[in-house]
Parts: C-alpha cells; sequence; structure tokens
C-alpha cells in the first residue's frame, strides 16, 4: 500500500466525524487527485489503542477487496503531532455522496438508476462473498453505498467487516451493525456470528429503501424494532404496489422478500441475486446512460444552489458508541435530581406502556446552572455530531416537536430555512439551546430515531 509523504495532502476540510475520529476531503499532490483521509487522532482518542486497532483492520480488509463495485483504498498517511501520530486511510473522494443523500436530494430518482444500482451493490457484494475467506460486510445500508462521478456504486465502510475464519481474541458482538439492517438471527442469539445470510437479509431491507426512498422504522424505538423483526414483521412491501406497472419492479419486490426470508437458509446468494439483477438490468440497459445524464445535471444544480445535503458518507460512525459516550458525559458531568440516568435510557418501551419510575424521571425538568454547562462543551458537541452525520434534519425536528422539546416559535424559525444548509445552521444552533435545558429529553429522543 502506497505510503503519502507528510505535507502531501493540502486544502483539507472536514466533512465526516464520528467515534473513530476524523474524515477529511482533500487533494494528494503525489497522487494529483481529489481523495478522502480518515484519519485517528491520538490528541482527541479515549480508546487509541481499540480505535488504530478498528482502523487497521478495515485498512485490511480493503486491501482483499479489489473491485469495481467497492471502494478503493489508495494509501494511507501519517504525522506527526507533538508527541502523538495522526493515522489515516486515504481513498478516493466521491462526489455524489452515498445511496441515502441522493434519495434525501432528488425526489424522483430514475428507475433505470435504481436498478443499476441494485445491480451494482450485488456484484460488489458477491464479490467480497467469494473471496477465499470470504468477506462479511455486516453493516450494508445506504449511507455506506457511495457514488462516484458516474453514479456507479461503491461500497465502502468496512470498519464493521469480519474475514470469515480469521482468529480474534473475543467473538464478535451480535449486535455491532445497524439495527434496521441487521437480521432477525443477530436479535435472537447472543453468541450469533455473521455470516453471507446476514448481508444478503441487510440488501433486502436495502433494496426496500432503494424503491421507497425512506429508512425503515422511523420513529420507533430500538426495543421494538428488534422484538417485531424477530417475530417476522418487515418494512411494509405494500409501497411497491404503486409501482407494479413499472418495468421489472413485481421482480424486484420478489427478490426483496426473499432476501429477507427470517429463514437464512432460505435467502439467496449473492450468486443467485445476481442472476435476477442481471435481468432487471438489461431491461432499462437503453434507458442507463440518459438517466445518468439527467441525474448528474440535477445533483449539479442543486450543488451549485448550496442546498446538497451534507453528509459524512466515510465514517465509520458507530451509534451504539456515540449515544454511549454522550449518554456517560451525562451522567459524569450534568446529573441532577429528575435526570434520567444511562440505566434509564436504555430501558426503550413500547408506545402506551410506560414504566413508572422512566415516566416520574421524565416528568421532572432538570435544572442545569449556567456554572455547570461549561464542562458540557463535548458532550453538546457529540449530539451535533449525530444530528449532522444522520443529514435528516427535519426528521430529527419532527421527532423534538412531538416531545414538546421546541416551541412553535422554535418551529417557525426551522421552517423558514431555504435550503437544508440553512435547515442545519438552525438545527445545530436549536440542539446546543436545548441541550441546556432539557438534556433528560434530548438524548432519548435521538436515539430513539436513531437507534
Amino acid at each position: 500500500m502506497l505510503p503519502l509523504p507528510t505535507g502531501d495532502l493540502d486544502s483539507l476540510e472536514l466533512v465526516g466525524s464520528g467515534g473513530f475520529g476524523l474524515v477529511y476531503r482533500g487533494w494528494s499532490h503525489m497522487l494529483k487527485m481529489e481523495i478522502a483521509l480518515k484519519i485517528i487522532q491520538g490528541a482527541h482518542g479515549t480508546n487509541l489503542k481499540r480505535l488504530m486497532k478498528d482502523l487497521m483492520k478495515e485498512r485490511d480488509v480493503m486491501q482483499k477487496a479489489s473491485n469495481p463495485y467497492v471502494l478503493r483504498l489508495l494509501g494511507w498517511y501519517q504525522k506527526p503531532e507533538s508527541d502523538l501520530l495522526e493515522y489515516g486511510l486515504v481513498m478516493e473522494y466521491m462526489p455524489n455522496g452515498s445511496l441515502r443523500s441522493l434519495f434525501d436530494n432528488i425526489c424522483d430518482v430514475p428507475w433505470a438508476l435504481r436498478f443499476q444500482i441494485l445491480h451494482q451493490v450485488v456484484l460488489g457484494m458477491n464479490y467480497l462473498h467469494s473471496l477465499d475467506p470470504p468477506i462479511i460486510h455486516r453493516d450494508l445500508k445506504p449511507c455506506n453505498v457511495l457514488l462516484n462521478k458516474h453514479l456507479d456504486v461503491q461500497i465502502t465502510d468496512f470498519g464493521l467487516s469480519k474475514i470469515v475464519g480469521a482468529t480474534t481474541s473475543t467473538a464478535a458482538p451480535c449486535f455491532a451493525g445497524t439495527l434496521s439492517y441487521m437480521a432477525p438471527e443477530a436479535l435472537n442469539d447472543i453468541n450469533y456470528i455473521p455470516n453471507k445470510a446476514y448481508d444478503v437479509y441487510s440488501f433486502g431491507i436495502l433494496t426496500w429503501t432503494v424503491f421507497s426512498g425512506e429508512e425503515p422504522y422511523p420513529g420507533i424505538h430500538a426495543a421494538v424494532i428488534q422484538r417485531c423483526v424477530s417475530e417476522g414483521q418487515r418494512p411494509r412491501a405494500s409501497v411497491l404496489d404503486q409501482y407494479n406497472e413499472v418495468k421489472m419492479v413485481p421482480e424486484a419486490k420478489e427478490l426483496m422478500i426473499r432476501c429477507w426470508n427470517p429463514n437464512a437458509d432460505d435467502r439467496p446468494s449473492f450468486h443467485d441475486c445476481s442472476e435476477s439483477t442481471t435481468e432487471m438490468f438489461d431491461a432499462y440497459q437503453d434507458s442507463i446512460v440518459s438517466a445518468v445524464r439527467s441525474l448528474q445535471d440535477s445533483l449539479k444544480k442543486i450543488s451549485s444552489s448550496d442546498q446538497l445535503s451534507d453528509t459524512s458518507d466515510y465514517s465509520s460512525s458507530y451509534p451504539e458508541d456515540l449515544f454511549r459516550e454522550i449518554a456517560g458525559g451525562v451522567t459524569e458531568e450534568a446529573k441532577q435530581p429528575g435526570t434520567v440516568n444511562d440505566g434509564d435510557q436504555l430501558e426503550l418501551q413500547e408506545p402506551g406502556h410506560t414504566d413508572s419510575k422512566v415516566a416520574q424521571d421524565t416528568s421532572t425538568e432538570a435544572t442545569i446552572k449556567e456554572e455547570d454547562v461549561s464542562g458540557k462543551e463535548e458532550v453538546m458537541n457529540k449530539i451535533v455530531k449525530v444530528i449532522k452525520n444522520s443529514g435528516d434534519y427535519r426528521k430529527v425536528m419532527d421527532k423534538f416537536n412531538t416531545e414538546g422539546i421546541i416551541t412553535s416559535t422554535d418551529q417557525k424559525q426551522l421552517d423558514s430555512s431555504k435550503t437544508l444548509k440553512d435547515l442545519g445552521h438552525h438545527t445545530e444552533k436549536l440542539i446546543l439551546t436545548k441541550f441546556i435545558e432539557k438534556p433528560h429529553k434530548i438524548i432519548p429522543a435521538i436515539k430513539s430515531i436513531f437507534g
């Protein structure tokens, strides 16, 4: 792997952040191209050894995964910083963001492109599963499917990936991943180790998002999602019925349902999926070029008008890690009578079945004095990062409105936002203000959205 010399990277601009460190967009003088730099900053990492190990693991996986539809690892970069060392992975920068940001910014994605995306995801995943030993991605979702300048798929974020047969000191946790895309067998077995069928299930859910444009189970508590998915519930397949007359949609719906089958043994392999998606892709072959050009023009117009949704699509930001840090910060720094403690926050209840203790705690407003707030800046900033990394400001604000966190005046200011960037700025400012007033309401509300 190519080492980039100190000082090679220029014009670095922060585009993502999370529990792993930071992601920058920049320019490599050696490579003569725009790059994305994913780094661990020793000066800021409380779990530096673990984070470095995770980054090295991701590096090793990416080196093995050389495929047109898997994001390339171009090199590595290190820079001395006082007595510490910044170490990072250098990847090609994806100017069109992720599949998630695509649907956030474009209301009517051409059908030809949707089928091309599904086909390319299948080809990339089939490659990973065909390696010896296979690579299990474990976090296949729209945010981890990037789009290059030609709108071709680039599967990314291998921070959770597992090389089958590799030895580790501890068993892989079954809850590593994104809850809405996790296979039901992973939710039922504390000793579960992800296999190929796990990724196929995730692809089934991803297929639903490609047709609906939405994320599954919005606003549903994590505990409810876990129980209902384990019992066989899935996103409403009926939302695709309105497209029954669209070419190949019925066939795609059938494949989707096969992929999220509750019995892992009955799910198709990605090789089997490729036979179906090849047929779908071929049916739209004549429309692909015009669809890509049309969408590129639309994205260019949105970008030039500064309305493009700002999402950190290279981030290996695990929400559960961030929430654990946030909750811990509140417990240690802002514990007041009436404030929900870390244990209470994890007791997620199904709507209509509120635990009496939690209800009693959350009914009392936490009083935080001015001098108590100064030590909580880091916690507040982490909450803002969770919101920014989601790229879905409206969903978050709708939740806050429902929970009574924001006032009608606040909502009017948010509604006055002319662009997503304006909405993002208003959201950040509002979050910082409301956290001071109502920390015990902010954290459970965010956690109920992102699981």
